[in-house]
């Protein structure tokens, strides 16, 4: 039987790879990218980080995130880093170019419990 992963754990796991002050509030409805700032490689170190502290795999049976963090065609978990003028001037006049679905502690938490379970089985 697997063992369960706290909401705990993960959010120490964050705060350590990404650097972030235990006065920073943390809980499960926080947004990785909105609230905390993660984003681009920063947000695929973090991915690395779990897998390794948590013996987890978020790849699918195609080698990506999509099945694990149930993403469609040309969606995302981060934006790119940087940033662009293409993509400035794409938001002003409305037009969504990166299309990121955002991602909550919480929800990251059941995705680690999930594929943690389905390893076991």
């Amino acid at each position: 039987m697997t063992s369960t992963v706290t909401l705990a754990e993960v959010i120490a796991c964050i705060r350590e790879s990404q650097g972030i002050k235990e006065a920073k509030p943390i809980s499960e409805a926080t947004l990785l990218e909105r609230d905390l700032g993660i984003t681009g490689d920063d947000g695929s170190d973090l991915l690395e980080e779990l897998q390794k502290r948590f013996s987890v795999s978020f790849a699918g049976a195609d080698g990506t995130l999509r099945e694990a963090f149930g993403l469609g065609k040309d969606e995302y978990l981060f934006h790119s880093e940087g940033i662009s003028l293409f993509l400035m001037i794409a938001k002003f006049f409305g037009f969504t170019i990166e299309k990121v679905n955002p991602l909550s502690v919480g929800q990251l938490h059941n995705v680690i419990q999930e594929r943690r379970e389905n390893s076991a089985n």
